[in-house]
């Protein structure tokens, strides 16, 4: 479930950045080539901020699976 979860994020986060993307050529008052730069510029700002937010995600999931993990093991003990 918690991979699902983390999967569906994913795909929401890079399709909120693709229609956006799209939707910011179309109206962009500017060149092509200045266009083209701050695409890249806020893609790489983007992906930055996804991988944040994975590495967070993935050290609460550890976490947590480390918490359930110890309660399990204590009740069994």
């Amino acid at each position: 479930m918690e991979k699902g979860l983390a999967k569906g994020l994913a795909i929401g986060i890079i399709a909120g950045a693709a229609i956006g993307a799209g939707v910011g050529m179309l109206y962009a008052p500017q060149s092509g080539k200045k266009t083209r730069k701050e695409i890249i510029d806020r893609a790489e700002d983007f992906s930055d901020a996804v991988k944040e937010r994975a590495e967070k995600f993935s050290d609460l999931v550890g976490n947590k699976t480390d918490k359930y993990r110890k309660k399990i093991m204590e009740s069994i003990s």
